[in-house]
């Protein structure tokens, strides 16, 4: 019998008593944990979109070491892109009695249901990286993700002060209806409302978070276009970009996630930068705010923002 949860907040576990009530689990630089061998004896699913890039790695090899520390049971999944594989994936789920279920949406307008099931069947079900759309409105107990439109205003911010507010610019964008791709756009627009001369010379390409559809998309563009910068929603698709116009192109080349493989792009030069929001402590907050919840204890919001860095060849040495 899985144990009764209640939602408030994120944070880390604590034990204090305030005015005779257990104060709630609070966030930390970003950072929520629920203590060493807390999940002992749960089962928890961890469904992924994909696993076919560094972020995804990433993500994998966090949720691992956070399964690890807390002694919890975990299974990860990958639905390869595929909502019908996710929503099957979620059904087996319930089916084999998890204790809790953390799933990245391959569609946020469709997932909902599916995540609604599992939580009127008594699964803790946790939404991390991308949201579903009204995920509360569907009985998820929390959401792990980073700050979407934030980073997307950083990184355009990072371009607009490179650029010295004037230039031809390019975007790369994942997939159309994934939720964080949108709200990083719309950091970007919200950085170029105040840059007029900063002029989006083609229209943006949905590259899927893929590297080679992004070489591919730039290679064509650079023969047709005279571009200061190329903006890219993730760094996979930087580094496509970067290996279209190679090392030291002059181009502004810039993404989102803090990848490795974006790391070593800044650091030969194919790329600019990046913006870090740690993909893989989205994926052990949620795992931590899973195993809190199994425990009964409350979280401070049920909202986990991890935080935004810029990185470039200054301090990427600071995060290898």
């Amino acid at each position: 019998m899985k144990k009764m949860y209640s939602v408030v907040a994120a944070g880390i576990l604590a034990t204090a008593l305030v005015a005779g009530t257990a104060m709630a689990a609070q966030m930390e630089d970003g950072v929520l944990r629920a203590g060493e061998g807390a999940g002992k004896g749960y089962k928890i699913a961890l469904l992924q979109q994909h696993q076919t890039n560094a972020f995804q790695i990433a993500v994998t090899e966090a949720a691992e070491a956070a399964a690890e520390e807390l002694g919890v049971e975990l299974n990860i999944l990958s639905a390869d892109q595929d909502a019908a594989t996710q929503i099957s994936q979620i059904e087996q789920c319930v089916a084999e009695e998890y204790d809790a279920i953390l799933f990245e949406p391959v569609d946020p307008d469709g997932l909902g249901y599916a995540a609604k099931e599992a939580a009127d069947a008594g699964v803790i079900v946790i939404n991390i990286i991308s949201s579903c759309t009204d995920w509360e409105n569907f009985g998820i107990a929390a959401l792990s993700c980073g700050d979407n439109v934030t980073a997307g205003e950083t990184e355009m911010q990072a371009v607009a002060d490179l650029l010295e507010g004037k230039g031809n610019i390019a975007i790369l964008t994942g997939p159309s209806g994934d939720s964080g791709g949108l709200q990083r756009m719309e950091g970007y627009e919200n950085i170029l409302a105040n840059y007029p001369d900063m002029v989006q010379v083609v229209e943006p390409a949905d590259c899927q978070w893929d590297t080679a559809s992004a070489q591919s998309t730039v290679e064509s563009w650079l023969s047709a276009y005279d571009l200061d910068a190329i903006i890219c929603e993730n760094d996979g698709m930087a580094v496509g970009a970067g290996n279209a116009a190679g090392a030291d192109s002059g181009i502004v080349i810039t993404g989102v996630d803090g990848t490795p493989d974006g790391f070593e792009a800044i650091k030969d030069g194919r790329i600019t930068g990046t913006v870090s929001q740690n993909g893989g402590e989205m994926a052990a907050n949620g795992l931590n705010a899973a195993v809190l919840l199994l425990n009964g204890e409350e979280l401070e919001t049920n909202t986990l923002i991890t935080t935004n860095t810029w990185i470039d060849a200054e301090n990427v040495a600071d995060f290898e």
